[in-house]
């Protein structure tokens, strides 16, 4: 394995050195038409690709691709162009290992955009976690974008900062009896003869969050919210309750937070082990917390988590020292004081309480409950974004963060809280000094006690819970 990655890290550097120019043109928008084939665990695609009319690019632009994945053309203005393919460690699929595909576009008119017709196959990796389930298989397509499955051309290099983009016609073809999700709007479903068709589109949706899901789902809707379930009496009565809920709980979230997320529709569908996601309006749960939903408050607090997301996302550099916080820590603790306002303040104190407790083991110990090494602690806006995925589910992330949220929370009181998170998350970027800076706003001579918060990994006895409580009542 390792000389694998030698090799093609070497064929990277290659590549690097031939492209002239910017070789990564920002996007605009995608045309995207899509057939899969899950027997077959296979697809076929056609994307045409519209790059921003500012980009300056040069005499050639570089793409990458999920690597079983093989380009048959690459078309500008009907004209068949050339591309040079190599593959590359790329950290943002879920395999580690992308096609790389250089295309020669001297003297083209890319005012049309540039089209790709591809094709290929999409297999469970074992080269990360097991979260990582993208695959096409019997059970259907499970495909998210950058960072997990490149299942479209995407013109970023490894590890670069995903930006938003318009994806304006998107056809997902499947056998009549899958149900396909993508994100954004649904503006069409039919079937021919034995394939379903399903047209969506999406404006200013992220790179990160242009997943695609199919299987043989059963649909149900309520006011702007839908549900895909599978096919049996659990999880119909559960899909009940989760319509409900959602409507409820996104609207108050866009309320408090973010109003300009796009939720015009949403979209909540059931998933197989390790299928908690949020990708824009659609939240995906696995299947073991979908059916328990009605009796069990854990399971709506991992939904609220899910939905959340796209409510306090602010575009932050990854580069920034805030992003981790942001992509991870926000949400852990931002539906916390919306679902309260559904399930009681009980369960908010309680849950503020339980945090506090295991966050102070933690330290004391080293371990987790299972008696697992955890990894040393280090400050908030000390996790890098090569980090995250080390401090997001079991320590620091889940939990000082909640506590320092919580502690803005209380100390701002309510309706001071509500103005800065209107504030805070209605900005076009955010940054670790925009962050502290609004933190001030709102919470005059705030700035010595939320360094140590942030920057250190104090715990001193008046931020602990028994100097200010919980309860947000």
């Amino acid at each position: 394995m390792r000389c694998r990655v030698l090799c093609v890290c070497i064929l990277f550097a290659v590549f690097g050195e031939a492209a002239a120019g910017n070789p990564y043109p920002r996007v605009e928008r995608y045309e995207l038409d899509v057939r899969f084939v899950p027997l077959e665990s296979s697809m076929t695609g056609k994307a045409v690709v519209h790059f921003a009319p500012d980009e300056v690019i040069g005499d050639e632009v570089v793409f990458y691709l999920h690597a079983e994945l093989d380009v048959d053309s690459v078309l500008i203005a009907g004209q068949v162009v050339s591309v040079s393919v190599g593959q590359v460690y790329y950290d943002c699929n879920y395999a580690l290992i992308a096609d790389e595909l250089m295309v020669s576009v001297a003297g083209r008119d890319l005012s049309g955009g540039l089209t790709v017709y591809y094709s290929g196959y999409f297999h469970p990796s074992a080269a990360r976690s097991a979260s990582d389930y993208m695959r096409i298989d019997d059970d259907g397509v499970f495909l998210r974008a950058y960072g997990y499955s490149l299942w479209f051309p995407v013109f970023l290099p490894d590890e670069g900062d995903a930006y938003a983009v318009m994806f304006a016609d998107v056809i997902i073809r499947t056998p009549a009896e899958y149900h396909s999700v993508f994100l954004g709007t649904k503006k069409d479903e039919y079937t021919d003869g034995g394939e379903r068709v399903t047209a969506w589109s999406a404006s200013g949706a992220s790179l990160y969050n242009a997943q695609c899901t199919a299987q043989r789902y059963t649909a149900a809707s309520e006011g702007n919210c839908f549900v895909y379930r599978y096919a049996d009496a659990a999880s119909e009565e559960a899909g009940r309750d989760i319509l409900t809920f959602t409507n409820r709980i996104t609207g108050l979230f866009q309320t408090r937070y973010r109003r300009s997320a796009e939720m015009d529709e949403c979209y909540v569908i059931e998933m197989p082990r390790y299928g908690d996601i949020s990708s824009g309006n659609v939240t995906g749960l696995m299947a073991s917390t979908w059916r328990e939903f009605r009796k069990d408050a854990v399971a709506r607090r991992h939904l609220a988590h899910e939905l959340v997301h796209p409510f306090v996302r602010v575009p932050v550099a990854r580069a920034d020292s805030l992003w981790s916080l942001a992509i991870e820590g926000f949400p852990t603790y931002f539906h916390l004081p919306i679902l309260a306002e559904i399930l009681g303040w009980e369960f908010y104190d309680g849950f503020i309480q339980q945090r506090e407790k295991m966050y102070l083991e933690k330290r004391r110990t080293g371990k987790t409950r299972r008696g697992a090494d955890l990894p040393p602690e280090i400050p908030l806006l000390a996790i890098a974004a090569d980090e995250m995925s080390t401090y997001k589910d079991e320590f620091v992330l889940p939990d000082r963060a909640v506590l320092f949220l919580n502690y803005l929370y209380q100390r701002m009181g309510r309706e001071a809280f509500f103005a800065f998170t209107s504030d805070l998350f209605n900005r076009d970027v955010l940054t670790a000094g925009t962050f502290r800076a609004v933190i001030e706003k709102y919470l005059p001579g705030s700035r010595a006690d939320v360094e140590i918060w942030l920057s250190t990994t104090e715990y001193p006895e008046r931020f602990r819970l028994a100097q200010f409580g919980t309860s947000g009542k």
